[in-house]
């Protein structure tokens, strides 16, 4: 018998990573403007920001897609220090749609055949992010969609990790009687692993340090 009906998969930095890093994509978006920041200063600014507008206080409220794009505009504020306000908009909107495009993803070699096995296994598999309606066009382009039986987004669940809402919801949209015989594998710690098992799911923590490093993990399954 199957140890589990379900695994369940983070996004971003699980199955795919943006390539080249964001903070690349924000600098060359300021400056366009005319805006200098150095590369580092972005990267620095970016995971600030990414913290501040995801955990702490922001982790207890509700997400739609219209607050999806609001969390997103404050990140794009935060991360770029000194945007003139009046081109943040214009700013928020390429960036938004660039990491729309497929083109601006890659996912990581051990991805498809790591879902192509457990399928064979007899699992189901379903993707769990924090993410919006971005992510289906990006897994398409990837070759992923079909690969899996459910995407469950932020978004649409109504709570984003960490709050354990988020796995409420997912419970639900999974039709999951027994929630022990889920399984979620994701690259961060907290939201992936410490609330999924708080939440009743089982959960193992993936390290993104080998290039098989998802195929190993799943090794046993």
């Amino acid at each position: 018998m199957r140890p589990y009906d379900w695994i369940v998969f983070d996004s971003t930095g699980t199955l795919m990573t943006p390539d080249p890093e964001p903070a690349v994509a924000y600098q060359a978006a300021g400056r366009r403007l005319g805006l200098d920041v150095p590369l580092e200063a972005v990267r620095r600014n970016l995971k600030s920001a990414m913290g501040k507008h995801f955990l702490g206080a922001c982790a207890d409220l509700p997400t739609d897609a219209a607050y999806e794009r609001q969390r997103w505009k404050q990140i794009v504020r935060d991360a770029l220090l000194g945007l003139p306000e009046h081109r943040l908009e214009d700013v928020f909107d390429q960036l938004w749609e660039y990491f729309a495009v497929p083109d601006h993803w890659q996912v990581f070699a051990d991805v498809a055949p790591t879902l192509q096995r457990l399928r064979r296994q007899g699992y189901r598999l379903a993707v769990a992010s924090n993410f919006d309606a971005r992510l289906r066009r990006i897994l398409e382009g990837m070759q992923l969609t079909d690969q899996v039986d459910e995407i469950l987004i932020s978004s649409d669940l109504g709570w984003s990790k960490p709050n354990p809402r988020f796995y409420g919801a997912a419970t639900e949209r999974l039709a999951a009687a027994d929630r022990s015989r889920v399984l979620m594998i994701g690259d961060t710690h907290h939201g992936d692993v410490v609330v999924a098992r708080e939440s009743g799911w089982h959960a193992r923590h993936l390290v993104r340090d080998q290039a098989d490093a998802l195929s190993t993990l799943t090794a046993d399954l």
